[in-house]
């Protein structure tokens, strides 16, 4: 099966994934993989609400589930964000000149923004799988648990990320709110260990 590269990162196989994650190119990267496992997470989270209100209806487990679809999708997108906002940094790195490095440092704060984001969704699913857990039947323990499992190590993989281009990044404004946005998520993921 080839893969489509025109096609959106969602419209592939797994298998075209995984192999596009191995190859020689720098995309997709450990944002990406990190954000794709995320949304795998939330798919987890959304199957233990679902099986869980079906064995004992509970409004409470719907709505959760509803909330999660909401961050599911918007992993999906950073997924393919962070791809096209890298292939876009690395893109700028080939050019000389000032306007360059203005356009270089704008690339590197989109490759910042877009893994902190989908750090605060992750947090969130964070919260969300702490809340199921209260009510999680048994038969349904091991699903949570790796999803949990997979939430913990995405956001690590994407903190990451985000520490790396912070490297990069030019001090000012955005790199100030950047740090402030870290410290937050930090406390939070503290919150839900």
């Amino acid at each position: 099966m080839t893969e489509n590269r025109d096609a959106t990162l969602w419209d592939n196989s797994l298998l075209q994934f995984r192999d596009r994650v191995a190859a020689s190119s720098a995309t997709p990267g450990g944002g990406a993989v990190a954000a794709v496992a995320a949304t795998f997470a939330a798919a987890l989270l959304r199957m233990v609400c679902v099986l869980s209100a079906r064995r004992k209806p509970d409004v409470g487990m719907e709505a959760i589930a509803a909330k999660v679809k909401i961050y599911e999708e918007e992993l999906a997108h950073c997924a393919e964000e962070d791809i096209r906002v890298f292939d876009r940094y690395m893109a700028a790195r080939k050019v000389q000149g000032a306007y360059s490095q203005a356009d270089l440092q704008r690339c590197l704060l989109e490759c910042t923004e877009v893994p902190i984001a989908a750090a605060e969704a992750v947090v969130k699913l964070e919260a969300y799988a702490a809340e199921i857990a209260v009510n999680v039947p048994d038969f349904l323990s091991s699903d949570l648990a790796t999803a949990q499992h997979l939430l913990d190590a995405s956001r690590k993989g994407l903190l990451a990320n985000v520490n790396i281009n912070l490297t990069d990044l030019g001090d000012g404004e955005s790199k100030g709110a950047i740090f402030r946005r870290l410290e937050a998520l930090q406390g939070k993921a503290n919150l839900t260990s």
